[in-house]
């Protein structure tokens, strides 16, 4: 019995002994885990705390392709390939290759250039042509070949080649300007036509034999590759980059007379814009009795002309603001159609419209263009919404702040749609302009039916400054003297036909620049040049130097015309 209690005992004994070992080597399992999960999360922090600084994209690419290689080898001699691959540093794309690219010579065929609508690292030119014997090629891509991503373009990237022994290298120099303006010009093509075969229409249709292309910031350029030869030089701002002139929209430079390359001169060109044909579109009803007339030319020379139903009609027109249209008055009677008839000079041109039954125009409405305050060159201006015929000064009162009346002078600016008031204006002072009813009457013989009072100050005389210019060098009477404000905008001017000082008083403060323009033809105004007619503009002289006038000064300047 005690045996067997024994080894009950001794039983439970080893049972519990397994128990305890099992429990410790849980214990030791779960240890195991505790340091595992501990090293697995300071492995995270780590880790963590190495990504926290995130990367960021770098500065922005602004750096054109780099060409790394070309098969055959830019510049070979004795070529006789078919295909030609040019290599990049980076994915690149094409952007208007077909008006871009400029071959010269130019081949019958025009070769094939691949990949076109996908980027890639390479450029491949296949080509058709067959080649002529001793000849220097160059394709020049402009601004065509550019990084896929930015757009970055690679500027005036050529490839050129000879089927000779040797390549062309001769070059001209050349340097080119504004007609006008001071402000620079945008990305200049400086172009040269072969003289055999070229013709007034040439730089109308063709494209160029060589061609180069430089911004004004650096108003030179240097044509390369040349062949010894006769040529024309034509230097074009343009919209399109087709090389092609558009008068619309381009801005032309030439030199008239033939060049013969090779030549150590060093030829300029003056780029301006030629000035728009006139065109009169088709008048547009806007009211029973106002058109809308899209007109392109100088309205200061225009005549418009009315009939309705065959007759003579009486009409009147004004200019638009800021735009090239002019709106057309006519009578309230009915007319089943209308006849309008625009001259400028040699220009004419009909139209005949149809008439529809539209509201009339609104009655006489008056706005002055000048509150408040008045500077000393202000004038005094009231604009209406119909055409003023007619103003009564008996009806129009000026008085100053003491109740004295003050003298003026009317005028009717037809063309803007205003009527001027002129008078000898007092520093500091106040003035109450009366429009009395029946001061103003219009086309349509409707007048003023209420009365009108704005008031008016000015500053004082010190709050001005003023220039006196006096003019040496080789000037050529008669000049139009322009005073210039920061934006190259016209501040004052004076016509002159003989030497003298120039005067300007009550001038604003600020920053003023100088253009002298020689009047050739004596017309009051610069007038551009034409290709056409081989007539180059009005010679002008943009002085460069900044005039910096302050309150109540007085500078004298002395102008030197080189």
């Amino acid at each position: 019995m005690y045996s067997q209690l024994k080894k009950v005992k001794m039983g439970t004994i080893k049972v519990k002994i397994k128990i305890v070992t099992l429990h410790c080597k849980f214990k030791h399992m779960k240890f195991l885990r505790y340091c595992v999960f501990f090293v697995v999360l300071t492995l995270v922090l780590f880790t963590n705390c190495a990504k926290r600084g995130s990367i960021d994209g770098g500065p922005i690419d602004s750096l054109p392709p780099v060409v790394l290689s070309s098969n055959p080898e830019n510049f070979s001699t004795d070529f006789s390939a078919k295909t030609i691959q040019i290599n990049f540093d980076e994915y690149v794309k094409l952007h208007n290759v077909n008006q871009q690219l400029i071959i010269s010579p130019p081949m019958e065929t025009q070769p094939e250039i691949i990949p076109m609508g996908y980027a890639s690292k390479y450029l491949r030119i296949k080509i058709s042509d067959t080649l002529k014997d001793n000849t220097t090629y160059s394709f020049n891509f402009g601004e065509s070949i550019q990084d896929n991503n930015e757009g970055n373009p690679l500027l005036n990237f050529k490839y050129v080649f000879s089927t000779g022994s040797y390549i062309d290298s001769l070059t001209l120099n050349t340097q080119f300007s504004d007609a006008y303006s001071k402000k620079p010009l945008g990305r200049v093509n400086v172009m040269l036509y072969e003289a055999e075969g070229f013709t007034d229409s040439t730089v109308y249709k063709k494209k160029p034999l060589y061609v180069a292309s430089v911004v004004d910031s650096l108003k030179n350029v240097t044509l390369e590759n040349l062949k010894e030869g006769a040529y024309y030089l034509i230097g074009l701002e343009e919209k399109n980059s087709n090389y092609r002139f558009d008068p619309k929209s381009d801005k032309i430079g030439f030199h008239s007379q033939i060049i013969n390359i090779p030549t150590d001169s060093v030829y300029h060109l003056t780029l301006f814009k030629e000035d728009k044909p006139s065109i009169a579109y088709r008048p547009m009803m806007v009211s029973q009795n106002k058109w809308l007339v899209a007109y392109e030319g100088n309205v200061n020379h225009l005549n418009v002309s009315v009939l309705g139903n065959n007759q003579p009609v009486k009409s009147a027109f004004v200019k638009v603001p800021n735009k090239d249209s002019i709106y057309v008055f006519t009578p309230l009677q009915s007319y089943d159609s209308l006849q309008f008839h625009f001259k400028e000079h040699e220009y004419e041109r009909t139209h005949s419209v149809n008439v529809r039954t539209m509201k009339v125009v609104d009655s006489m409405q008056i706005r002055f263009q000048k509150t408040g305050t008045l500077k000393f060159r202000d004038t005094v201006s009231i604009a209406t919404n119909t055409p003023v015929e007619r103003v009564e000064e008996a009806l129009i009162q000026l008085i100053k702040k003491d109740s004295t009346q003050m003298p003026f002078a009317t005028r009717i600016d037809t063309l803007n749609n205003a009527v001027k008031i002129t008078f000898d204006w007092l520093e500091a002072e106040r003035y109450a302009l009366t429009l009395l009813p029946g001061s103003l009457t219009d086309f349509y013989g409707k007048s003023l039916t209420d009365t009108l009072t704005q008031i008016f100050r000015t500053e004082n005389a010190s709050d001005y400054g003023a220039i006196s210019f006096d003019i040496s060098g080789e000037v050529n009477y008669p000049i139009i003297f322009e005073l210039l404000d920061k934006n190259e905008d016209r501040y004052d001017f004076r016509y002159l036909t003989e030497p003298q000082t120039v005067h300007f008083q009550w001038i604003d403060p600020g920053k003023y620049f100088v253009r002298i323009i020689e009047d050739k033809n004596g017309n009051g105004k610069w007038d551009t040049g034409s290709y056409l007619e081989q007539r180059p503009p009005e010679k002008v002289y943009n002085f460069s130097n900044e005039i910096d006038l302050r309150a109540n000064w007085e500078l004298n300047e002395r102008l030197i015309i080189p």
